[in-house]
Parts: C-alpha cells; sequence; structure tokens
C-alpha cells in the first residue's frame, strides 16, 4: 500500500486495545469494490471486507470515522467494542492512505 495524499480511495486504521488487540485495517472505494470494516462473524476479530459481503453476511460494521467527522482528523476514534477482551476500549487511530 502505497501513502499519499486525501485524495485517494482509502485509509489505512489501526485499532488497538489496552488489553493488546491490534489490527491494521484498509476501508475505502475503489472503482469495482467498497471495502468497509466489520467484526466477523464470531464477532471475535476486525477485518476489511467487501460492502457488499459484509451486508450478505449480515456483519456488524464500524463506519470510517475519519469520513464521517466534517473535517477529517488523524483520531484516535471510539471506544469501541473491542474483539477481544470485549470491553468498550478498542480506538482507532489513522495510519495513512492507500491507492
Amino acid at each position: 500500500m502505497e501513502l499519499k495524499g486525501d485524495s485517494v480511495p482509502g485509509h489505512i486504521l489501526v485499532a488497538r486495545c489496552d488489553c493488546g488487540f491490534e489490527r491494521e485495517l484498509a476501508p475505502g472505494a475503489t472503482e469495482v469494490r467498497s471495502q468497509v470494516i466489520a467484526y466477523t462473524a464470531d464477532g471475535r476479530d476486525l477485518i476489511t471486507i467487501e460492502c457488499e459481503q459484509a451486508n450478505n453476511e449480515a456483519l456488524t460494521v464500524i463506519e470510517n470515522p475519519r469520513l464521517e467527522e466534517e473535517s477529517p482528523s488523524f483520531g484516535p476514534w471510539g471506544p469501541y467494542r473491542c474483539p477481544s477482551c470485549g470491553q468498550q476500549t478498542l480506538r482507532l487511530e489513522f495510519g495513512g492512505w492507500w491507492d
């Protein structure tokens, strides 16, 4: 993944929790697909997955917080439920851009 300016299709976000859980996620969109952050079906991990597949599998999606802000910041955002410890202590941090 190449880091560029904010005009690229997606963001790299790092999910971190005090319990030690950490994942690098890459939500965004290209001309052919849209990727979102979602909990796995068993709720024990976070993944980047195509939007259509997440909907088909009825996965719980975390909206890209960088797109939800009027003036995008670099986070951290949250708290969210940590898939490892189950506590509301997971944060998303900006890690860059991808294209």
